[in-house]
């Protein structure tokens, strides 16, 4: 039998076996280090990635909130202050932070605020004035990442991340004067979009905006502001000036130069259609005041006429022309004889219902009348001024109007007598209010209410006779012998203020409310544009000092006035003139008319289904005060009367021609549809 065979011993030695279990360490060692480093980088780099994220999207709404704070407000520092908040809303970050400097208004040079919070996050905000392109806002934030595995790795400084965001509001560039949208001249396409052949030169304040050619074939163009010219570098016959001053280069704070800018396309804004509220109206005929509706037949104003359009949409089905000679419509409502601005005792050369060749200014008269007994009133001088009044309806409430107050008129009044009121009416005065100064007050009052005067029965334009006093058909009054105006083609009113109106008692109170004995009057008219066109409105003001009747005017939905900006603007008009239908006014007639917060100031709309040739003329003061928006159709302006108003909301056309001689255009902000919100530009 074979011997048994030992096993072989094992050929490693103790030093080899030492060697292995030393590199088994090392690399676990190694391991570990790669296993903790992907830790730290999947942990902390996500931090890292979730903390910038989170960073980038609160200077994001700092940047909004900031713009949006500013539309709101109009206070730089109320701004900045919205946007740290909204900051460090995002950020979670629950203490107040130290703001170095304080929140402040930008000048010439940028304003700059530094907020830095307890555990080291700091928000920078950048804030400047850029003329017509708005206001901006460039928000930049730091942070710390507090490191937790990567501690392990590193014992430097804790990484710092970094976020920045501009916003931008304001910019005119999306609510600019004019707009063309048609893009003809452009790409090939034959034509122009704004072209100017007349004479003088078209004064522009605000942005000009062309997503075709702009063409100045003769005339100039003077834009202060940018003008937008999508495949111009530059427009012959074209020139930008200093906004909002409108002066000339070179431009000096808050002043800055406007540009042309080529290559940019505005969209169609797309505002919707108006509500029609409203029955089925008939061609306008002998009464002054029109009511809101449908009207199927074009009113064809050709006649020596005036109309008063109240509140409301008109649907002029078959288009609105007005080329009567001298023709005025208008839904402002005014106050007889209407004083020049620095004397109240001096009545205005130019009535705005006596405009453009009608004569339908409304007059006053004064007299002692003897009365005797308890009726008689306090001897002495006593001063007179009157407001035009009426209600207009908006969503089945009524919001009462009131007109700025007339010249002031005096009268003597003796032992035994009263005061004798006799006026000729004029368009849209339901009723007038008679605010009285007591004797030793003069015309420098102060004035209180005293009563009212109504308007009895239609004001009609159908008796076209002389007055006894003034200068036309509609503008006389009464001759002090009980003749109240009736011989006038509005009609008149007549009216005895004895002692049950202006007793011992009477006398003006600051602190009552409109429409209450004793109130103040309105605010008085402001300077015409120039000397030869009628007052302006009075102008905004807290609470109902100011305008109570014009564009001017805001209400809330209860009927209570309030401060502008507001949900309604009572009387207000929009034109609605669908497909088939134009906008006509020619040079010898005037139509002057208000839009108002209800309607988004969207004065005159038609649908892009519209592509008509509308005319934009006038005789000596018309207006558009709201946004003239017809995007498929041509706007022709052809006189230099179109835009008679401290401001108009805009004109936005496919193609707009400008002939004869030339208009100015001032874009207000105030009469314009709610501005886009705040853009994040980067």
């Amino acid at each position: 039998m074979p011997a048994l065979l030992a096993p072989h011993p094992t050929s490693l030695s103790p030093v080899g076996r030492g060697g292995q279990s030393g590199q088994a360490i090392v690399l676990i060692a190694i391991m570990l280090t790669v296993l903790v480093g992907m830790t730290a980088l999947a942990i902390d780099g996500s931090r890292a990635y979730a903390l910038k994220r989170d960073l980038q999207a609160a200077v994001d709404s700092a940047a909004l909130a900031a713009a949006d704070k500013l539309q709101q407000s109009g206070s730089y520092a109320t701004a900045e202050q919205a946007a740290t908040n909204v900051f460090a809303s995002n950020l979670r970050l629950y203490s107040s932070p130290s703001c170095s400097p304080s929140y402040g208004s930008p000048g010439a040079a940028p304003w700059t605020v530094t907020c830095t919070y307890p555990d080291g996050t700091a928000l920078t905000q950048v804030v400047r004035v850029v003329g017509p392109q708005g206001s901006q806002f460039a928000m930049s934030a730091t942070r710390s990442l507090q490191l937790q595995f990567a501690r392990v790795l590193s014992s430097g400084p804790s990484p710092v991340l970094a976020s920045s965001a501009t916003g931008n509001v304001n910019n005119l560039l999306y609510t600019p004067t004019i707009a063309a949208l048609n893009q003809a001249g452009c790409g090939g396409a034959a034509g122009t979009a704004i072209s100017l052949s007349g004479s003088g030169t078209l004064n522009v304040n605000g942005d000009v905006v062309s997503n075709g050619s702009i063409t100045v074939s003769s005339g100039a163009l003077r834009v202060a502001g940018d003008a937008y010219a999508r495949c111009q570098s530059s427009v012959a016959g074209g020139s930008t000036a200093c906004y909002p001053s409108a002066a000339s280069s070179p431009c000096s704070y808050p002043d800055v130069l406007g540009v042309t800018r080529s290559g940019f396309r505005l969209a169609d804004p797309n505002y919707p259609s108006p509500a029609v509220v409203g029955s089925s109206q008939s061609r306008p005929g002998s009464t002054v005041g029109l009511s809101p509706g449908t009207y199927a037949v074009n009113p064809n104003l050709t006649a020596n006429v005036c109309y008063f359009l109240s509140g409301g949409v008109y649907a002029w089905q078959a288009g609105y022309a007005n080329s009567g000679g001298g023709a005025l419509v208008s839904n402002e409502l005014k106050p007889p004889d209407e004083p020049t601005v620095a004397n109240n005792q001096v009545a205005s050369a130019y009535q705005f219902w006596n405009s453009g060749g009608v004569n339908c200014a409304g007059s006053f008269m004064l007299a002692a009348k003897g009365v005797g007994g308890v009726d008689a009133i306090r001897t002495g001088t006593w001063a007179i001024e009157i407001t035009s009044v009426r209600t207009d309806t908006y969503n089945g409430m009524t919001y009462t109007r009131e007109s700025a107050p007339s010249m002031c008129r005096t009268v003597s009044i003796a032992v035994g007598q009263a005061i004798q009121i006799q006026m000729s009416n004029l368009p849209g005065a339901a009723s007038f209010n008679v605010y009285a100064a007591p004797p030793t007050n003069g015309c420098a009052g102060p004035f209180g209410l005293a009563g009212s005067i109504a308007v009895n029965g239609p004001v009609r334009n159908n008796d076209l006779t002389g007055c006894p006093f003034g200068s036309g058909a509609n503008n006389g009054h009464g001759n002090g012998n009980g003749n109240n105006g009736d011989n006038c083609s509005l009609g008149g009113e007549d009216a005895i203020f004895d002692a049950t109106l202006l007793g011992l008692v009477f006398a003006p109170n600051l602190l009552a409310q409109p429409g209450v004995v004793g109130a103040y009057p309105p605010d008085p008219e402001t300077g015409p544009l120039n000397s030869s066109l009628p007052n302006q409105n009075p102008p905004r003001r807290a609470g109902s000092a100011g305008d109570r009747a014009n564009e001017n005017n805001c209400e809330s939905t209860a009927g209570v006035y309030v401060t502008c900006s507001g949900p309604i603007t009572p009387g207000a008009v929009e034109f609605y003139i669908p497909a088939g239908g134009c906008l006509s006014n020619s040079n010898s007639a005037d139509t002057y008319v208000f839009s108002g917060y209800q309607y988004n100031w969207v004065a005159v709309f038609e649908p892009p289904a519209n592509t008509c040739s509308n005319t934009l003329g006038a005789a000596s003061n018309s207006a558009y005060v709201g946004l003239v928006y017809v995007p498929a159709a041509t706007a022709g302006v052809s006189s230099p009367y179109t835009f008679e108003s401290a401001g108009t909301g805009g004109l936005i056309a496919g193609k707009v021609t400008f002939t004869g001689t030339m208009p100015s255009v001032t874009y207000n902000a105030n009469y314009a549809p709610v501005p886009p919100a705040s853009r994040l530009t980067s």
